[in-house]
C-alpha cells in the first residue's frame, strides 16, 4: 500500500500541468490572505469592489429586456396564440396610448407583446411631457386610466379602470379581459364595412342626446349611427343595417308605416323598444308593423317578486332573468346583470298563428315566475300588486321573419300567370324557399335602461345605460342584427394569478436582494479575522 502510495505522488510531481495549477492556486491563496485580507482597509477595499459589481449587474440587468417568464396559471400576461393570429396580418397603423399607466405596468408589457406580433402596431404613454395636447382633447384627469387606440380615421377610447376586468357570477372568481377589449378594438377599427345604424325621430323617442352612451359605444365598436326622419326621407335608405325604433310615443304616420313594411319585405332588421306609455295614448301604424312579426307591447309595468330579483322597497326596479342560450345575451347570463325601471311586457301570437306568419321567436329577457304585472297605472303601486297578475312575463326577444319571393318582380309575375302554371306549384314553391330571406326583430318592452337617465335610487352619478351591462345587451343586439360577429372570447380567470405584496413584504424582499449578500460578505470577514487572532 506504501508503493503504491508513493508511487501516485511520484506520478503526481511528474505531470507539471498539474503541479503549475496546484502552485497558482496556492499562490493566490497566499496572496490574499496575507497581502489583503490581514490588511483591513484592502479587505474593505474588496467588500466595496463586489458589492459595486453587484449593483452595477442588477442596474445592468434592469436595463435590458431580457425576456419575461409568465408563471401564473392563466398566463394573464401573456399574449395568446388566438390574438397573435388574429393581429398578424394587419396592414393598417394602430396607435395605442396609454394614460395612468407606468413603463413597468403589466398592460404597457402586453402592449409591447402586440407591437412584436406586428409592427403596425404601436403604442405611447401619454403624460403632459409627451403629448399635453391629447391629453387636454380627450380630458384626461389625474387619477384616470384610460386606452385610447387610433387607426386612420376611426377611434375608440377604453376606461381601463372598469373594462379590463369582469365577474363570473356563475364561478364566482374575477376574470381578466384586457387582451379580450384590446385585440376587439384593434380589430374593430380596422373593420371596412362597419354596420350602419339609423335611429329613428320624430315621434318623441328617446333622441341621440338622450343615449349618447349607447351611441358613443357603438362607434367605438366600429358601427356607424345616423339620424333618420322617416316623413322626410322617403325611404328607408339602402345602407340601413339597423333601424332603431326607440321608445316611440306618438304614432307613425302611414306613409312612415309603408316605409318600414317596405323596408322588411327587403329583409331590413330593426331594434324596436317601447315604455309604458299613458292609458289613452293609440299607436295603430306601429302595432301594424309588430303585427308583421305577430308581436304587441301590452301597456303596464312588472313588479318583480322574486327573490333577491328587485330593488329593496322598489319591485318596479328590478334584474330580469337573462337567456344563457343566446349570443346577445351569453356574456351576460355569466358575467353580469341588467336594471330595468318600470318594464312592460310582450305579448305574442299563438304558436301556430306565428307559424302561419313564418315568424320564430327566442326569448332574451324575462321575469321571474313570481312577478306581477300591473295593468292599471292609475292606481298606486301597493293596491295595484294586489290585483295584478303573477307569473313570469317576456320582456325581450328576438323575432324573426321569413320572407318569400323577395324580388317584387318575381312576385309580379307568379301573380299575372297564376292558374297558368298549376302543374310546376311544386317547382315554385321550392323556388320560393330558394329566394327567401329574413327579416329580424329585437323587441324590447323596456326602453329606459339604455337611456342616459339616472335613477337616485340606484346611482345618482351613472346613467342607466351604463349601470351593470345595460349598455352591453343593446350592442350585442344591434350587432347580431348588423351581422357583426364577437371576434374573440379571452378569458382569464384571476383568482389565483396575481400577488399584490404589502409594504412590509416589499421590504423583506429588498433586504434578500440587497442587504443579504453584503452581511455575508462581513460575516465571512469577521470570521476569517476572529480565526487567525487564534492561531
Amino acid at each position: 500500500m506504501k508503493k503504491e502510495k508513493n508511487q501516485k505522488e511520484n506520478k503526481a510531481n511528474d505531470d507539471p500541468i498539474q503541479n503549475e495549477k496546484v502552485k497558482l492556486g496556492e499562490r493566490f491563496s497566499l496572496t490574499m490572505r496575507k497581502k489583503w485580507l490581514v490588511n483591513g482597509t484592502k479587505t474593505l477595499l474588496i467588500v466595496a469592489i463586489l458589492v459595486a459589481i453587484y449593483i452595477a449587474l442588477n442596474l445592468w440587468i434592469q436595463n435590458i429586456d431580457l425576456p419575461k417568464f409568465d408563471v401564473t396559471e392563466n398566463k394573464i400576461y401573456t399574449l395568446s396564440d388566438a390574438s397573435k393570429k388574429a393581429v398578424e396580418n394587419l396592414d393598417q397603423e394602430v396607435k395605442i396610448y396609454a394614460y395612468g399607466f407606468e413603463e413597468d405596468s403589466s398592460l404597457i408589457d402586453l402592449l409591447k407583446q402586440y407591437q412584436k406580433a406586428n409592427k403596425n402596431i404601436s403604442y405611447e404613454i401619454l403624460t403632459e411631457q409627451t403629448n399635453y395636447q391629447m391629453i387636454q382633447e380627450n380630458d384626461l384627469q389625474e387619477g384616470y386610466y384610460v386606452v385610447i387606440l387610433e387607426s386612420g380615421n376611426s377611434k375608440k377610447v377604453i376606461d381601463a379602470s372598469n373594462e379590463f376586468s369582469s365577474y363570473d357570477f356563475t364561478t364566482g372568481q374575477q376574470v381578466d379581459i384586457t387582451e379580450q377589449t384590446i385585440t376587439n378594438s384593434i380589430l374593430a377599427l380596422n373593420v371596412e364595412n362597419k354596420p350602419k345604424v339609423y335611429f329613428v325621430e320624430g315621434h318623441e323617442e328617446y333622441s341621440t342626446s338622450e343615449l349618447t352612451v349607447l351611441t358613443t359605444y357603438l362607434n367605438n365598436e366600429a358601427f356607424e349611427t345616423e339620424t333618420i326622419n322617416l316623413a322626410t326621407a322617403g325611404s328607408v335608405p339602402e345602407d340601413c343595417d339597423v333601424l332603431a325604433i326607440m321608445s316611440p310615443t306618438t304614432d307613425f304616420l302611414e306613409t312612415e308605416k309603408n316605409m318600414v313594411l317596405d323596408y322588411i319585405n327587403r329583409g331590413g332588421n330593426i331594434y324596436f323598444s317601447m315604455d309604458v306609455v299613458s292609458q289613452t295614448t293609440e299607436l295603430p301604424n306601429i302595432q301594424a308593423i309588430l303585427d308583421v312579426y305577430g308581436v304587441s307591447v301590452e301597456n303596464g309595468y312588472i313588479l318583480e317578486l322574486g327573490d333577491n330579483a328587485a330593488l329593496s322597497s322598489s319591485p318596479n326596479i328590478f334584474k330580469p332573468q337573462v337567456s344563457s342560450s343566446n349570443d346577445i345575451t351569453a356574456d351576460i347570463y355569466t358575467d353580469s346583470y341588467m336594471w330595468l325601471v318600470y318594464s312592460a311586457r310582450l305579448k305574442f301570437l299563438e304558436d301556430d298563428a306565428l307559424q302561419s306568419l313564418n315568424v320564430t321567436k327566442e326569448d332574451l329577457l324575462t321575469s321571474t315566475d313570481k312577478a306581477a304585472f300591473v295593468k292599471s297605472l292609475d292606481m298606486d303601486m301597493t293596491t295595484a300588486a294586489q290585483n295584478a297578475e303573477i307569473g313570469k312575463s317576456t320582456i325581450a326577444s328576438i323575432v324573426t321573419k321569413t320572407i318569400a319571393n323577395a324580388d317584387p318582380a318575381e312576385t309580379a309575375e307568379d301573380v299575372s300567370t297564376e292558374g297558368e302554371e298549376t302543374a310546376t306549384d311544386t317547382a315554385a314553391s321550392s323556388e320560393e324557399v330558394a329566394n327567401s330571406i329574413t327579416s329580424n326583430l329585437v323587441i324590447s318592452a323596456s326602453g329606459s335602461f339604455i337611456s342616459d337617465y339616472t335613477v337616485s335610487a340606484l346611482d345618482q352619478n351613472y346613467p342607466l345605460s351604463y349601470l351593470g351591462s345595460n349598455k352591453d345587451f343593446v350592442i350585442n343586439a344591434m350587432a347580431k342584427l348588423g351581422e357583426k360577429e364577437n371576434t374573440l372570447t379571452i378569458r382569464k380567470d384571476m383568482a389565483n394569478s396575481t400577488y399584490t405584496p404589502t409594504d412590509m413584504q416589499n421590504k423583506i424582499v429588498l433586504s434578500i436582494i440587497f442587504i443579504v449578500p453584503v452581511v455575508i460578505v462581513l460575516v465571512g470577514i469577521v470570521i476569517a479575522r476572529f480565526r487567525r487572532k487564534r492561531k
